[in-house]
């Protein structure tokens, strides 16, 4: 064997190491150079490398190993030095797809898919989720000659911010038709949302549930609306209105949180807890959270407060009908006054500085 020809070996593209070949003489060649690879890094690594190659390529090995007396020091350099540079390769074009093609190689289709499922579970990756590092441009035009039943799936699982610039770019008739549809979403069959998943990702490259997809419509709409202008939520609201005014309502309601009263200034809240009687506050407060109580005490004074706690334990247990009762006229009140613009909200009243 000549150096210079051991010198043009190619690396191997299929079946882990060893590329077959219809030519013997370059076959061999190939063969003979990985079994100096294999004795290079000794009995015990080759051994754990033979082991997972397929018979007829150890077949072709072993006699190799067994006529290969020494091997030249410079040769052993550029023999490690290439098979370092395979291993490199493979790692930085690693991944499922590459493992699936280097199994079906070694083992056929079949085989190979057993293995896979067994050794390389699917990752829990939320559907769509690929799209979220997209510009909303780039998502509508994915989805603009979608039909608004594949619309509203894929921007129902959109980060909000993102859902509500993508439904800006499109039309008021087809707006307020994919919010529509969007609020009605229960769950989705999984097998549909894979395969529009699929349909999507392959769609995007080209210009694992076995759960249900269990969605709330009405709430990711109203946090898609959130974050929208406020011109273009009352258009929209305003729209809706006219033909489903119980979505509406609830929408309305949804659009103001505990997180937004948290978020308010307090020059409103003080003067409408004034109004409160101090039974009143103690079962708005029971139950809520630790920001939610915050923001109550921080706008009344100590005394206040302190009659308040006494008010809430005399009260305990309070009923969930009478918090109920309490908090929604509460917030009622407060979306009423933000709505008219008496409460302003921080970070979705930008034109104010608080």
């Amino acid at each position: 064997m000549q150096k210079h020809e051991e010198n043009s070996y190619n690396p191997p593209v299929n079946g882990g190491l060893i590329k077959t070949s219809s030519e013997k003489k370059i076959d061999d060649n190939k063969y003979r150079r990985v079994a100096k690879f294999l004795l290079l890094i000794g009995i015990d690594e080759a051994a754990k490398i033979m082991a997972h190659l397929p018979q007829d390529q150890i077949e072709r090995i072993i006699p190799e190993i067994a006529s290969i007396r020494s091997v030249e020091k410079d040769e052993a350099e550029v023999i490690l030095a290439e098979f370092k540079a395979i291993a490199t390769k493979q790692r930085e074009q690693g991944g499922v797809e590459t493992a699936r093609t280097i199994l079906e190689k070694a083992y056929g289709k079949e085989r190979a898919d057993i293995l896979l499922k067994k050794y390389v579970p699917e990752p829990e990756t939320q559907p769509f989720e690929y799209l979220n590092n997209l510009e909303s441009e780039k998502v509508w035009i994915l989805l603009k000659d979608e039909s608004i039943p594949v619309r509203s799936l894929v921007i129902a699982h959109l980060k909000p911010q993102l859902a509500a610039d993508v439904i800006n770019l499109m039309k008021g008739d087809e707006k307020t038709e994919l919010i529509k549809r969007i609020a009605k979403m229960k769950a989705m069959d999984p097998d549909a949302v894979r395969r529009v998943d699929k349909a999507m990702n392959e769609k995007m490259k080209a210009i694992d549930t076995n759960r249900s997809e269990s969605m709330d419509g009405r709430s990711a709409l109203a946090e898609i609306l959130k974050r929208m202008s406020s011109s273009a939520e009352n258009e929209i609201l305003a729209s809706l209105e006219l033909s489903d005014s119980d979505l509406t309502s609830d929408l309305r309601r949804r659009l103001f949180t505990t997180e937004d009263f948290v978020n308010a200034d307090d020059r409103y809240i003080q003067e409408y807890l004034r109004k409160m009687e101090a039974g009143e506050i103690a079962v708005l407060i029971a139950g809520k959270d630790e920001k939610f109580r915050e923001k109550i005490f921080s706008n009344i004074s100590k005394i206040r407060g302190a009659e308040i706690l006494e008010e809430e334990q005399l009260k305990q247990p309070v009923k969930k009908t009478d918090s109920k009762a309490v908090t929604d006229e509460f917030m009622n009140a407060m979306r009423t006054a933000w709505e008219r613009g008496e409460l302003i909200i921080a970070g979705r009243d930008d034109e104010y500085v608080l």
